[in-house]
């Protein structure tokens, strides 16, 4: 099982998304393109208004 941890920039978390339906819906961003910054990391930056880091975890 996959979840997503969503923090700011200053370290604040600021959501946990338990799928990728749910993260796509969060950044306004289509689930083929998030799955493919996650094929090779499980961290990655998104600009939505404000810089965001979002972690993924097994």
């Amino acid at each position: 099982m996959e979840y997503y941890v969503i923090y700011d920039n200053n370290d604040n978390l600021i959501a946990l998304c338990e799928d990728l339906d749910e993260l796509s819906k969060f950044v306004n961003r289509r689930k083929r393109e998030l799955k493919y910054r996650f094929k090779n990391k499980d961290i990655f930056y998104i600009q939505v208004p404000n810089l965001l880091k979002i972690y993924k975890f097994n």
